[in-house]
């Protein structure tokens, strides 16, 4: 039984099933950079995933003279190489674009801008849209985060596969290399050329294609059809689309609108993340020890309240590291603040999510910014033997 992807012309008048025959992209003069670069330029949907191309035929390397074929961020910020090699990758492809992709490792996001500003020709200002609509974001702190790498070719040498199978396995919670064939075929009785596409690697898990009872009795019976991936995207995108996040995103914005440079948080959630059924997280921390996100962070917590539509907020700062919450002792950010060992919040409701319970936040945010921070920067400056 063969394994390999085939193609069929089905005639609608007869119903009748006539293969049509693979073929070689060079043997219809088609060309790597001429033909399947600029096919992925207008459409990188090609390669399965939602991308922004940047740049196209990049060499601005200092200390060498290569070139990479494409430049792509995806929707989490990370830069993706993407070579492409026409009917065969040889033994090497792999490596020339891990070499690209440590190059480009500290790309800062100006850079990234003037390369999209480039090669769409827009302005400076319009490339910033881009990529803030692509990301779904308010700022471009999360641009490149990280670097990935897309194989696009129409066969794959076994030396390739089997380097990218391990680098994969190195890095379990990611892919760091995604192969996708390219698979030409061309029908002579109409004079047309196709294109399937298909991810090899990552191969799809054995659960895509199974059907299992629900884990627990409030599972809704579909979550156990799916794999881990795409029920993280399905998380992530009823994230991004809740109600909750321009509420929050609005939120984030106004507590930090104005506040200096030196206590402004650079690092906040792209959207309300699900905490449960009825909770939305928000979180606001820096770039810089000893703030992350889930260890030292500014951080609200919105619960809805049952059917009578109220909301709850948890306006907080949560950390863990007792030298910190011994030095916030007597700091008074609110009437109503709870302190415990761990961190400082304060709870506020409303009946509505409206901009007047969203200014309440923010306000009470920004005193949390305001008070908490340069103790923390103190104490930071302290274990680093600076005044």
């Amino acid at each position: 039984m063969s394994n390999e992807p085939q193609m069929f012309r089905i005639n609608p008048e007869n119903r009748a099933s006539e293969k049509i025959s693979e073929v070689e992209f060079s043997r219809l003069g088609l060309q790597e950079r001429r033909d399947i670069q600029e096919w992925i330029a207008a459409n990188p949907g090609i390669l399965g995933e939602d991308l922004l191309i940047v740049s196209k035929e990049f060499s601005g390397f200092d200390r060498i003279n290569e070139r990479l074929d494409l430049l792509a961020v995806d929707q989490d910020g990370k830069l993706v190489v993407i070579e492409l090699k026409r009917d065969d990758t040889g033994a090497d492809a792999h490596w020339q674009a891990i070499k690209y992709a440590s190059y480009l490792r500290h790309a800062t996001a100006d850079k990234i801008v003037a390369m999209l500003a480039n090669h769409e020709r827009v302005p400076h200002d319009e490339a910033i849209t881009r990529l803030l609509q692509h990301l779904e974001a308010d700022d471009l702190n999360d641009l490149n985060h990280g670097q990935r790498i897309i194989l696009a070719s129409h066969r794959f040498a076994p030396q390739v596969t089997s380097a990218v199978l391990w680098l994969n396995e190195k890095v379990p919670d990611d892919n760091l290399i995604t192969c996708v064939q390219l698979i030409p075929y061309h029908d002579q009785q109409q004079d047309a050329l196709y294109v399937q596409a298909s991810t090899i690697i990552p191969l799809p898990g054995a659960d895509v294609y199974t059907v299992r009872i629900g884990d627990s009795p409030q599972d809704d019976g579909q979550s156990g059809d799916r794999s881990y991936g795409e029920n993280l995207a399905r998380a992530f995108a009823e994230s991004r689309n809740h109600e909750t996040t321009p509420f929050l995103q609005r939120v984030g914005s106004l507590s930090i609108d104005g506040l200096p440079d030196e206590i402004k948080p650079n690092k906040k959630s792209k959207w309300a993340g699900k905490g449960g059924a009825d909770t939305r997280y928000y979180h606001l921390w820096y770039s810089s020890p000893p703030w992350a996100n889930w260890g030292m962070s500014y951080r609200i917590n919105l619960y809805s309240q049952g059917e009578a539509g109220l909301w709850r907020a948890e306006v907080g700062f949560r950390h863990h590291r007792s030298d910190v919450a011994s030095n916030l002792i007597g700091v008074n950010l609110h009437a109503d603040q709870t302190v415990d060992d761990d961190g400082i919040t304060v709870d506020l409701g409303s009946d509505t999510l409206n901009d007047s319970f969203g200014d309440r936040i923010a306000e009470t945010m920004r005193n949390f910014i305001q008070e908490i921070t340069p103790v923390v920067n103190d104490l930071e400056n302290q274990d680093d033997g600076t005044d």
